[in-house]
């Protein structure tokens, strides 16, 4: 048994509570920021640059917008830090877990919705992100990374064709992809190993 993963923290009560249950309970004060620094910058700048280059989104797109950066880009970076790995990872979690946290990342179809995208392309996206989910999941322990990179690859070619012409959105799929194919799914096959 991982002996990381045995000596999980339970979440603390209420809005602290809710914190633990997305990055993992005992987080430690160095991880929090070396999270949320780079997180909070692309959070701020990118509705930004927006702004800047009169993209022409409305209050809601830009607010919108910022969300789906605190999510993405802190997804990409919470999601490898060793206390969220440890918690997401952890027996109690099992594929179904993984899956449907997979499943709710509807983002490709809000960027459709909101910024001007095609329904077509962000069903092949999302429908990309469900295809190769259970590869990732479904192999062993020591072949999730290099199978994630490789499907982290394809969703990098699929960037290149998909939602193009959206000004601003060139960040999007390869953040969205690495977020959960290379940060999330994979389990520490170090930790597995102890």
């Amino acid at each position: 048994m991982n002996t990381l993963n045995s000596n999980l923290k339970k979440p603390r009560k209420g809005l602290l509570g809710s914190w633990d249950m997305v990055v993992g309970p005992g987080m430690s004060f160095q991880e929090t920021w070396i999270c949320l620094i780079p997180t909070l910058l692309a959070t701020v700048l990118i509705p930004i640059y927006a702004i800047i280059n009169h993209f022409g989104w409305n209050i809601w797109q830009l607010l919108i917008m910022a969300f789906l950066v605190f999510d993405l880009v802190g997804g990409a970076i919470v999601n490898v830090s060793e206390t969220t790995k440890c918690w997401h990872h952890s027996p109690q979690h099992n594929w179904r877990y993984h899956y449907g946290f997979i499943a709710i990342h509807l983002h490709p179809f809000l960027v459709a919705w909101l910024y001007g995208g095609s329904w077509p392309e962000a069903t092949i996206a999302y429908g990309y992100l469900l295809i190769a989910t259970p590869l990732i999941l479904f192999v062993p322990c020591r072949l999730q990374k290099s199978i994630a990179i490789t499907l982290y690859l394809g969703g990098l070619v699929l960037s290149h064709y998909l939602f193009q012409g959206i000004e601003g959105m060139g960040w999007f799929l390869p953040v969205y992809f690495l977020k959960l194919f290379v940060s999330y799914l994979p389990e520490d096959s170090n930790r597995s190993l102890s």
